[in-house]
């Protein structure tokens, strides 16, 4: 029995069969099963009851799912254990993750800061979205992160807020002039169409939320990975969209414009690192570095 089998089992039943599991691993289906029966085989007994509809486990599978999660669990702490004591011996090198916030918060000049106090202490950068930073740092390949806290689980992370931002409508000026001089409700953008970030992001999410408060679903005309590429989509006539007032960068975009919600909404940025992974001593220091520092908005 192999870890692999154990996970290709697991995913079986996280993906709801065979064909979707295969095709989230990126693997053939006949592959696939040629795994669980070789499996099935080594046991000497069947896991699963196959039907053309869907799978469910058989009275030996419930037995061997709940030994299969508590191995997988085991073994991801282990290789998490392994990671933290490679690179501690490595160099004195903080794997940092951030959401694509580098210009609007100047984060990478507060690591310049930081990295020049600690000169001996490099620091690897990886940009990407909340669900990419969130599997690395369960994974262990970074040891913090900056990342937004709204959906975070406190039993599984530690974490401390270091900025609060508000969300604003952004428009054209062209557009918002019909919807200035009054308090903005989402229920007024009902039939508006909408440009907004793709759904790995929490600031879809976010307002997906906001949008069912509000009792409609919004007119999404397109999604896009990159907050920059959202505003220039909205520079070109294409929508509206909602962003933290913080990440409007209206002097690269002199034709937009930003304007408040009558109900305040907010979100959350954060240092987060696991609550019981081990970071190394470099990697303390960091975190209590932005704790105490914060971050700074480019634009008030």
């Amino acid at each position: 029995m192999t870890i692999a089998q154990v996970k290709d089992f697991l995913a079986i039943l996280e993906f709801g069969g065979f064909s979707a599991a295969a095709d989230e691993m990126y693997i053939s289906q006949s592959s696939l099963s040629k795994q669980i029966k070789a499996l099935e085989a080594e046991i000497g007994l069947e896991l699963f009851v196959r039907s053309n509809n869907k799978v469910s486990l058989t009275p030996a599978g419930e037995i061997f799912l709940k030994y299969a999660q508590k191995f997988n669990r085991t073994y991801t702490e282990l290789m998490t254990k392994m990671s933290y004591l490679q690179k501690d011996a490595a160099s004195e090198t903080v794997y940092f993750g951030t959401l694509p916030l580098m210009q609007d918060y100047h984060i990478a000049q507060q690591l310049a800061t930081f990295q020049d106090a600690m000169h001996t202490i490099q620091i690897n950068i990886t940009e990407a979205n909340q669900s990419e930073l969130l599997k690395l740092l369960d994974n262990g390949k970074i040891d913090l992160s900056i990342l937004r806290l709204n959906y975070l689980v406190s039993e599984q992370y530690q974490y401390c807020p270091i900025q609060e931002d508000k969300f604003t409508l952004v428009c054209s000026k062209k557009n918002g002039q019909k919807l200035k001089g009054h308090p903005l409700t989402l229920k007024e953008l009902r039939e508006s169409p909408f440009v907004v970030l793709s759904h790995e992001s929490d600031i879809y999410h976010l307002c997906l939320d906001q949008f069912a408060r509000a009792g409609f679903q919004p007119n999404i005309a397109f999604t896009t990975s990159r907050h920059l590429y959202l505003l220039n989509m909205v520079d070109a006539g294409l929508g509206f969209t909602i962003l933290p007032k913080d990440m409007v960068n209206t002097e690269l975009f002199p034709n937009l414009e930003c304007i408040p919600f009558e109900e305040a909404m907010t979100t959350t940025i954060g240092i987060v690192k696991l609550k019981h992974g081990d970071i190394s001593h470099q990697a303390d220091l960091l975190y209590h570095y932005f704790i105490d520092t914060g971050l700074t908005p480019t634009r008030g």
